[in-house]
């Protein structure tokens, strides 16, 4: 399958690195390039700004899409809208990470079992490298999201760091700490593939887990 790397910075090397071994074509698109029409599925990790264009033109040429870009969101429900008007697909995610998905959940069910100790706060710190655009990170807000209401978020934009999210959970006498560190981008390029090739048949819009799941029964 051919599929249009929208977007060429870090990620989109390290996706377009990725999909040969998947046994697919990577058809680089940049700032300005028309979106190519042979291309089923598109992958794109470019800036908040550019994503939601980015989305149309995929559209008009009869493309799926998956969109690992954060802070666009705000424009999801009139996206969701076209994406159906057009009969089209789209997945979206804060984070293509197969782990940071699965610290999601732990970091759902500990909040759970706090739940009951109100002396502990909860608190999210995110660390990403100085050329990352958007803060806090969108993976920041879906942890803050899952582990409680007006939960703080801390950014720290620096050098190359790839991806450190910590989900703290301080008493005053003591705290409980889960972290999650992307050690590279990889495992990110890895989840987005996964959803083209996943997209590349089906309708609507979705979120990743919804990509995991699918996975998840079909290995059973």
């Amino acid at each position: 399958m051919r599929v249009a790397v929208v977007g060429f910075g870090k990620m989109g090397r390290e996706v377009a690195a990725l999909l040969p071994e998947r046994g697919h074509e990577a058809v680089a698109v940049g700032r300005g390039d028309v979106y190519p029409e042979d291309c089923p599925v598109g992958i794109d990790f470019t800036t908040p700004a550019a994503a939601v264009g980015n989305i149309d033109r995929a559209l008009a040429a009869g493309s799926r899409y998956v969109v690992g870009t954060t802070g666009w969101t705000e424009s999801l429900e009139a996206v969701r809208a076209r994406v159906d008007e057009a009969q089209g697909g789209l997945v979206h995610a804060a984070n293509f990470s197969l782990g940071v998905n699965l610290f999601y959940a732990i970091a759902r069910e500990a909040a759970a079992i706090l739940a009951p100790f109100p002396a502990y706060d909860a608190y999210v710190v995110e660390r990403h490298h100085r050329e990352k655009k958007d803060t806090p990170s969108g993976t920041a807000r879906v942890l803050a999201g899952l582990v409680g209401t007006s939960v703080p978020i801390s950014s720290v934009r620096a050098g190359g760091i790839v991806g450190d999210h910590v989900v703290g959970f301080d008493s005053g006498g003591d705290e409980i700490l889960l972290e999650h560190r992307a050690r590279n981008r990889r495992g990110f390029a890895l989840g987005a593939v996964l959803a083209a090739e996943w997209i590349a048949t089906r309708r609507g819009v979705h979120g990743f887990d919804a990509v995991l799941e699918d996975l998840r029964r079909s290995s059973h």
